[in-house]
């Protein structure tokens, strides 16, 4: 995979929450979802439909506010940025019941790209992921959601016998700077960071100029060098106390990713970023 340099975003941005199983089409009838297939005598035959098969998809589902809308899948294309030519884009609308208008699920990402990624399961105000067979998220391409899986962790794949799932969400966490994996970010919208791990998914860019940051797991940092913005590691510490015990470089001099995987079980991604200094 080309290596890019991963910019930080604060929140998770829109997304969608279909609760109603997978899509099917009946051979007389519109996609429907398997829990509301409609019937007819002529309507027998069931197909799970995909990809590019579901471009004028129709369906109910709810989104991030809880609210019940309509939706459509406009458009369907292979993401050009995977090489495996396994993900796909999907150009998602609601309609919105103030003014009857159709309107994209997402907002442009930094590439003007405003297209999501499904994805199984759900995701909480904590940025906890919840795995469902019966829920699936779409997660906006200007979001962390699409962003991990856009930088090769995709959590239905298995590299070198280990599952991406958790990989996928240790890049939220660590894309976030949610050092405690509470949800709480603290970092700013388009903050250059370099990530990399012991998989070769990504790999650390020689002479990039940034300092090692943090190591992440799923839960959030397992070890904080230093922090992406102006605050102190002992503010951080404040947030989460127990988790963060021992696991703060406080002595003033920065270590490095290769002596904390020797020390530090449990970290999947780490990564680098500028050193800033307050004017």
């Amino acid at each position: 995979m080309k290596k890019t340099f991963l910019y930080s975003f604060v929140g998770f941005f829109p997304v969608l929450l279909l609760s109603c199983g997978v899509f099917t089409k009946n051979s007389n009838t519109n996609y429907t979802t398997n829990s509301g297939t409609r019937s007819s005598a002529t309507a027998q035959k069931t197909e799970i439909v995909k990809g590019k098969d579901l471009k004028g998809a129709q369906f109910n589902a709810v989104d991030e506010q809880g609210r019940k809308l309509n939706f459509q899948i406009k458009d369907v294309e292979l993401d050009p940025k995977d090489s495996e030519k396994e993900t796909y884009l999907y150009t998602v609308f609601y309609l919105d019941s103030a003014d009857s208008q159709w309107k994209n699920l997402c907002t442009p990402d930094a590439e003007n790209v405003a297209k999501a990624i499904p994805l199984t399961g759900s995701w909480d105000e904590t940025g906890k992921h919840t795995e469902s067979s019966n829920i699936i998220t779409f997660g906006c391409t200007s979001g962390v959601l699409a962003k991990c899986v856009r930088m090769g962790y995709k959590p239905w794949k298995t590299v070198k016998g280990k599952s991406l799932r958790d990989y996928h969400q240790a890049c939220t966490r660590m894309t976030r700077a949610d050092y405690c994996g509470n949800g709480k970010s603290h970092t700013r919208e388009r903050t250059p960071i370099d990530i990399y791990d012991e998989l070769g998914i990504q790999q650390k860019t020689p002479n990039s100029g940034m300092v090692f940051e943090a190591a992440w797991s799923p839960d959030g940092a397992t070890f904080i060098n230093r922090p992406r913005w102006f605050e102190t590691v002992s503010e951080i510490r404040q947030e989460c106390p127990n988790k963060l015990k021992g696991r703060i470089n406080e002595g003033g001099s920065w270590t490095t990713a290769e002596k904390v995987k020797q020390n530090q079980s449990g970290s999947l991604l780490f990564n680098d970023s500028l050193v800033r200094k307050r004017l």
